[in-house]
């Protein structure tokens, strides 16, 4: 490292730490969500023990962005498991974003005020049903401008990114940039809890499931 700017990249958030047994693929995340509906499901939702504790834990850009200055660079990877039925025109879409409250054990949208950083393609199955197949997303943002509250003048934000799944064969697999996008509302006086989701369009099936296995958000500088 040359410390030429005296910054270091440094881990803010690595999890959840879910226990699994050995073996492959990895299943074990957040909880896993069905998508018996077409609306967006959140991935971050907590399980429920016998003992009917939750167990829960989800990343905040808060403090990363209350520090933030024009160029200030984030850095998150999310990686998982999604399986989908073979019915014609079922998609899968995913999106990331920010928001004001913790998601808890609450279904469906993410909880609070989101703000959606960057959403993916809707991806086709191709006519093919998957099985846990696994899915990565790595996602760069680039904080533009800086500012207080939700108005014009607030944060403004560049989400770009690469992305895509691994399918039982290459010819169903799908790799490549995302949609890049800017937002302009984001109000660094809120814990900004990040929050990642999927929608399975066209074709309501429970046997559309997803799981987020883990989320690594870094601060770069």
């Amino acid at each position: 490292m040359s410390f030429v700017t005296g910054t270091q990249m440094e881990t803010l958030f690595a999890g959840p730490n879910t226990y699994q047994a050995a073996g492959t693929p990895a299943t074990a995340g957040w909880v896993q969500v069905a998508g018996a509906v077409t609306t967006i499901q959140n991935l971050m939702v907590q399980a429920t023990g016998a003992s009917g504790a939750g167990g829960f834990v989800q990343p905040s850009l808060g403090p990363f962005l209350a520090a933030a200055r024009p160029g200030s660079l984030a850095k998150i990877i999310a990686n998982g498991v999604v399986s989908w039925v073979a019915t014609a025109s079922t998609t899968a879409t995913f999106s990331f974003g920010v928001t004001t409250a913790a998601q808890a054990a609450a279904t469906g949208a993410a909880a609070g005020t989101p703000i959606t950083l960057i959403t993916s393609q809707a991806y086709p199955n191709n006519t093919t049903s998957q099985t846990n197949i696994s899915w990565r997303f790595e996602l760069d943002l680039l904080v533009r401008q800086v500012g207080i509250g939700t108005t014009a003048v607030s944060t403004a934000i560049l989400t770009t990114g690469v992305g895509g799944f691994t399918a039982a064969t290459n010819a169903n697999s799908i790799w490549g940039p995302l949609p890049s996008q800017v937002v302009t509302t984001v109000d660094t006086t809120s814990l900004n809890y990040l929050w990642a989701a999927v929608t399975f369009g066209t074709n309501a099936s429970a046997s559309n499931t997803c799981t987020m296995l883990d989320m690594l958000v870094f601060g770069c500088n």
